[in-house]
């Protein structure tokens, strides 16, 4: 009988341990598909190119209202970048040189910080200089306007509103060959 207790009191350690275990393994699964959702390379970032930018309304960190209607008879570049993703910090001072040599060139820049879990301290810090930031929190007006799947994520909207390029990389979007 003894025998038999200990068996079943080492069975059920076992048990226990195995699901600590399996409890482990699904949260850090959860936290890997979590992160590489955040660099997924989609076929497209967003709204695809040719697509008019809906209406919204949002404030700059500066508190200047920035909507749809701003793009209007400029090129614009937009930046998505938010505090979660791992790929954003890295690739925000390529998005500020870009934006200076945009602006050389006649093109208004915008970036766009999606606030998660983390504070947006040091993205803010990165996106210094001729870069106007507009800081929304998830499902913020202009990631939904924009319909953002990855990030970050990069749009040219054309003088008439509509995306001319769009692209994961900082770079400034090439424009979509315009029809014949």
């Amino acid at each position: 009988m003894a025998v038999l207790v200990a068996a079943v009191v080492l069975l059920g350690g076992l048990v226990l341990v195995n699901l600590l275990l399996t409890g482990a393994v699904i949260r850090r699964l959860r936290k890997i598909t979590k992160d590489s959702l955040a660099g997924a390379v989609p076929g497209n970032p967003g709204l695809a190119v040719g697509a008019e930018v809906p209406a919204f309304s949002a404030l700059t960190v500066s508190d200047t209202k920035v909507t749809a209607d701003d793009f209007a008879g400029e090129r614009t570049l937009v930046g998505f970048f938010s505090t979660d993703c791992p790929h954003c910090l890295p690739k925000a001072p390529v998005f500020v040189t870009t934006a200076r040599d945009a602006a050389d060139d006649g093109v208004r820049v915008l970036a766009v910080v999606v606030e998660g879990e983390r504070r947006p301290a040091e993205l803010l810090a990165a996106l210094t200089g001729d870069v106007s930031v507009v800081v929304e929190g998830e499902g913020g007006a202009m990631a939904e306007a924009f319909e953002v799947r990855a990030f970050p994520s990069f749009f040219l909207v054309g003088p008439d509103g509509t995306v001319a390029g769009s692209s994961l990389k900082p770079e400034l979007p090439t424009a979509a060959p315009s029809p014949a």
